[in-house]
């Protein structure tokens, strides 16, 4: 824990104290807390290579090149802790609703994969609910557009054989995990219910999803950020957040799988990296990280799996 809080990774000392040890935060330790971030890696090195009209890499709006664009320079600072607060944020923000959402209220993808694909649906929404858009209209529609969609394919993907998606399932969950209860209406509740019961019918350790090729070895590779891909620490820290704990006993076997995987110092190691993808690294590979030791931790904590 005190590794967590250490000042040299704002971002995690921020969420360790918001969601481990459950803080209520004032608005000036809050404010001190998001300055702290805005001056650390790798968040300063990202904002700084946004152009001043507000996109990054190129003036195009899409979710491909991946993990290149101002899409996903987006996403990867909603999850380091930036929010809209931030006027280049904002400015962004605005470019990709303008350039990507449609009069449906989905951001539909162009290129190798086209259409309404369920796992970018989910980041999209993740990514917005995170920077703080959740009263506004764009939202609305978006979060309208996903449960009505949600209830027409039951997350099933048209590039898995038309099998239900459990990586979809996982990103689509993570965002309606962000809405408060006080607006979740009775489509968002509908929609959390039925990833909740495709993810837990079908073995987490063994990623027993159905599909036609072999399973990924994805899933067995702790790591952060993830981009379309999922993995057991994401897929059970999805379902702890979600409300659920140790005492589904498939839960409990992913806890277990999780536990297992911590080094002797108690840490836990980045197996999975986008790094050399990104425009920016995070964290290094094979080597203890933060990241995932606090997602670890925080999942463990949560489902009553281990007590402080």
């Amino acid at each position: 824990m005190s590794w967590l809080l250490e000042d040299d990774n704002p971002s995690v000392k921020y969420f360790t104290r918001k969601d481990i040890l459950g803080e209520n935060l004032s608005i000036k330790e809050t404010d001190a807390l998001n300055r702290e971030i805005l001056k650390s890696e790798p968040v300063k090195s990202i904002l700084e290579l946004q152009n001043p009209q507000g996109w990054w890499h190129e003036n195009n709006f899409t979710f491909n090149p991946l993990y290149k664009n101002t899409f996903w320079q987006l996403y990867f600072l909603s999850q380091l802790g930036i929010n809209k607060s931030n006027k280049s944020i904002d400015k962004a923000a605005h470019l990709i609703i303008k350039n990507m959402q449609n009069d449906k209220g989905s951001f539909p993808s162009a290129g190798r994969y086209t259409g309404n694909l369920t796992c970018m649906q989910g980041i999209t929404l993740e990514m917005f609910l995170r920077l703080g858009y959740t009263e506004e209209d764009f939202m609305k529609k978006a979060i309208g557009f996903i449960t009505d969609f949600v209830y027409r394919t039951d997350y099933r993907c048209k590039y898995r054989q038309n099998f239900k998606c459990p990586w979809g399932t996982v990103k689509i969950l993570r965002a309606l995990n962000w809405i408060p209860q006080d607006k979740r209406d009775e489509a968002v509740i509908s929609a959390s219910n039925r990833a909740i019961k495709f993810l837990l019918n079908h073995n987490i350790v063994e990623a027993k999803y159905p599909r036609k090729k072999p399973k990924s070895s994805q899933w067995f590779l702790f790591g952060f950020p993830r981009g379309c891909q999922s993995d057991i620490l994401e897929l059970t820290s999805t379902l702890v957040d979600a409300g659920l704990n140790k005492k589904i006993s498939n839960i409990k076997a992913a806890l277990k799988y999780i536990s297992a995987k911590r080094q002797k110092d108690g840490t836990w190691k980045m197996e999975f990296t986008l790094n050399g993808r990104m425009l920016v690294d995070i964290e290094k590979k094979n080597k203890s990280s933060k990241w995932v030791t606090f997602f670890a931790l925080k999942t463990l904590l949560k489902s009553g799996y281990i007590k402080t």
